[in-house]
């Protein structure tokens, strides 16, 4: 095997760390996108709910939609592109393979948002406070939807 001056082999590369080619987001900024997101969707709910009050409506099937649209609003906005935290802080979700990025920054599919969004209200909290256990910045609801969050 070829060897270098300093005696390591070359052909080891257990010592390089995989470095990300994109730019992760700080713990910070993400609890501030989820802060935001937190109080877009109590705003929304605030908003129906005068407007359930306002119209006397008391159709089980139109309150219904109305908190499913309050629910799925996260998971929705996220694949579709951006909630508003996510556009305020200039952060993104995407796609991610355990190669990284896979080329360009690709928005989530709905499915894969829901199960990211249900993971992270779960687990809550625990789940953000993960980023720092990996290179690429994966919070727990981020790993098990195959998803990422980066700086856009």
């Amino acid at each position: 095997m070829p060897q270098e001056d300093n005696g390591h082999d070359l052909l080891d590369d257990t010592s390089l760390k995989v470095q990300p080619l994109f730019h992760k987001p700080s713990l910070i900024s993400r609890i501030k996108c989820t802060l935001i997101d937190s109080m877009m969707i109590l705003l929304i709910a605030y908003l129906f709910s005068m407007i359930i009050n306002g119209l006397d409506i008391k159709s089980g099937l139109v309150r219904g939609i109305m908190l499913g649209v309050v629910l799925l609003y996260e998971p929705l906005m996220t694949s579709i592109n951006k909630t508003l935290g996510q556009k305020i802080m200039g952060l993104k979700v995407s796609e991610f393979s355990g190669e990284g990025l896979n080329g360009r920054a690709k928005n989530i599919s709905f499915p894969k948002s829901l199960v990211r969004y249900f993971f992270k209200i779960g687990l809550g909290w625990i789940s953000l406070l993960t980023i720092h256990s990996n290179n690429y910045g994966q919070a727990i609801h981020d790993k098990v939807s195959g998803s990422i969050m980066i700086n856009d």
